[in-house]
């Protein structure tokens, strides 16, 4: 199995510049989101204006249609440093069935440290240990677009999400081809098992289908959730680069 190196050797091996990767700022992924087989939201992914090294990706998802009446909406952004391909921290803002709440992370990588501060109906803070090398969801997500992915690999990521620390385990299955809203694509099918709690655990592993090509865009995935079964296909892309590429 291959893991995340310890930071040291994970800053020398990320030195090349961020515009040698294959995604870029400006990058939006737009998604329709199924509910047991019936169509209930929308969803994107995007990098936003890099300010330096640091790209916030951002995910906006919702519930539209036959399931606006169950209002869920999330505003997630994960401030990703292209140089050590590790999260600064990320920031949520949520409704979910009349529960609204902001949490915010921040991680300390000198200190090993994770601060988590969640405001709703009561506010709470906590101060946790966490490996050097951890990511969060968001970033653990680009950390596996960046990898070659052939079929038969397997990889370990130290995920941070929540209140825990928990290794994610991917495993590439194979190759296929696949019809989205957005077009047919060759894609390379990922196995991913979590470790999540509660509405989130999933019964099975989760699946994602990325471009079979260096940038490795989400094409289609699915989960199996302990309250049904959710999946997302690409409906519209757009490559990043150019004028959002940099704010210096």
């Amino acid at each position: 199995m291959r893991r995340i190196p310890a930071l040291v050797a994970l800053l020398v091996a990320t030195a090349a510049r961020a515009d040698t990767l294959p995604f870029q700022p400006g990058e939006q992924m737009d998604f329709a989101v199924s509910w047991l087989h019936i169509p209930t939201g929308r969803a994107r992914l995007s990098l936003g204006r890099a300010e330096g090294s640091v790209w916030p990706m951002t995910l906006l998802a919702r519930t539209d249609g036959v399931a606006s009446l169950v209002d869920v909406r999330q505003h997630l952004v994960s401030y990703w440093d292209s140089r050590t391909r590790l999260p600064l921290g990320s920031d949520l803002q949520a409704v979910e069935l009349g529960y609204r709440h902001v949490d915010r992370s921040r991680f300390d990588r000198v200190r090993g440290k994770v601060s988590v501060t969640v405001q709703g109906r009561s506010r709470s803070d906590e101060l946790l240990d966490v490996p050097p090398d951890v990511q969060d969801f968001m970033s653990a997500f680009l950390w596996l677009r960046l990898q070659r992915l052939e079929p038969g690999t397997r990889y370990q990521i130290p995920v941070f999400a929540g209140h825990k620390t928990f290794t994610l385990v991917a495993e590439v299955r194979g190759r296929e081809e696949l019809e989205v809203p957005a077009g047919r694509f060759a894609t390379v099918e990922v196995g991913v098992r979590t470790a999540f709690e509660g509405k989130f655990r999933t019964n099975r592993d989760s699946v994602l289908w990325l471009s079979d090509d260096p940038r490795h865009v989400l094409v289609q995935a699915s989960a199996d959730f302990a309250v049904g079964s959710l999946v997302a296909r690409l409906a519209a892309y757009a490559p990043g680069g150019g004028a959002m590429a940099s704010a210096r």
